[in-house]
């Protein structure tokens, strides 16, 4: 299991949306297309098949895997975000 950032540019609004509804089954919101999972690679996997289905040439979707070390060396700052630590384990089955 691994912290995953995913972070997404859609360029039309109702693909937009089913991306978003996709990615809420999987992590948490930190931004408006930035989320985080704590998730296996075979369970982001799934998630990026799903997306592929919505997604089109002009659209980007990365999934950026984070180690635990990496991630307590983060810096945020402004307003402070669900994020990593308020997770459920997210599979779908």
């Amino acid at each position: 299991m691994n912290a995953w950032l995913i972070i997404y540019d859609i360029r039309n609004e109702r693909r937009l949306r089913r991306i978003a509804k996709i990615m809420e089954r999987y992590g948490v919101r930190v931004q408006k297309s930035v989320f985080e999972t704590y998730s296996d690679e075979k369970t982001i996997n799934r998630m990026r098949r799903e997306a592929g289905f919505v997604l089109e040439k002009d659209d980007s979707l990365i999934a950026i895997p984070l180690c635990a070390k990496c991630w307590q060396k983060r810096m945020q700052y402004g307003v402070k975000t669900e994020g990593i630590g308020q997770y459920r384990k997210y599979e779908i089955l």
